[in-house]
């Protein structure tokens, strides 16, 4: 009998733990939770100031860890074996800004944490098939317009690294085509060892919002302003020594905005909702 009590009680008390749990798990999501009535407030603020959200809202901003990154330290085996074939041994040459590859008229150049190959000739490959065989957690970066499009030499665009579902936009190639092929190929990566540190806070997505109501004000204080979308990357901030992670070796969450008005996005620091420019 006392056994069949003592059984009861146990039972009581996990059903009540449970309970406590999911209390505390709804809360937490609520308290990392744009609610209808705040994305209407911010919307409202905004459209007081000619600035048009023309998007979704990101409705969850729960904390986010930081990635641990390399730095920019190339392979150089590794890069000369995507853009020459075994059968062209290139000549190497160092100079004050770093490390030049040339076989005939394509050069492969490494400075300052940049790949730059080179070819007028054109690379027989295509952008997508480049990607697939050395990159293939790049994808195309359709949202910035300033590397998506054609001009009168041939077509630009950008492939950016996604890290569990996160765009690291730091980490891009670049392609310039023509009609000979890739004339062009533009690198920055650092390679991603995974996330670092404790899980931090970010701010809020409408507090973002506002901090670019004030970026604004000082960039364009006359200019209407659309938004036309809004999400959350990852940035490594090495020009911006005032940041607790500004430096190569990490990379910190950022709200990324573009608008219709200006080609470049805008960047704001999550952790510490502070613009920089890009």
């Amino acid at each position: 009998m006392e056994w069949e009590k003592a059984k009861n009680l146990i039972l009581i008390f996990f059903i009540l733990l449970n309970v406590v749990l999911a209390a505390f798990m709804l809360g937490e999501r609520r308290r990392y939770t744009v609610t209808a009535e705040h994305e209407a407030v911010i919307r409202n603020v905004l459209a007081q100031h000619d600035i048009t959200f023309d998007t979704e809202m990101i409705r969850r901003f729960p904390p986010m860890r930081a990635l641990l990154m390399s730095g920019y330290y190339y392979d150089e085996d590794a890069l000369l074996g995507m853009f020459f074939p075994e059968s062209q041994l290139p000549q190497r040459s160092e100079y004050d800004w770093g490390i030049s590859f040339t076989h005939g008229a394509s050069e492969l150049a490494i400075a300052n944490g940049y790949v730059v190959y080179t070819n007028p000739h054109g690379m027989a490959d295509t952008p997508a098939a480049f990607i697939r065989r050395h990159f293939p957690d790049f994808v195309l970066d359709e949202y910035d317009e300033r590397f998506v499009h054609n001009d009168e030499d041939g077509e630009w665009m950008i492939f950016r690294q996604v890290y569990r579902g996160f765009t690291v936009y730091s980490n891009y190639i670049q392609f310039h085509v023509t009609d000979a092929g890739i004339e062009e190929v533009i690198m920055i990566f650092g390679h991603i060892h995974g996330r670092d540190g404790p899980q931090r806070p970010i701010f809020a997505p409408d507090e973002a919002l506002i901090t670019f109501l004030h970026v604004m004000h000082r960039f364009a204080p006359e200019q209407p302003v659309t938004i036309w979308h809004m999400d959350i990357v990852y940035f490594t901030e090495f020009d911006n020594a005032g940041t607790e992670y500004g430096s190569i070796h990490h990379a910190v969450p950022f709200y990324r905005i573009f608008t219709r008005e200006f080609e470049i996005p805008f960047l704001i620091n999550a952790y510490l909702n502070m613009s920089i420019d890009v």
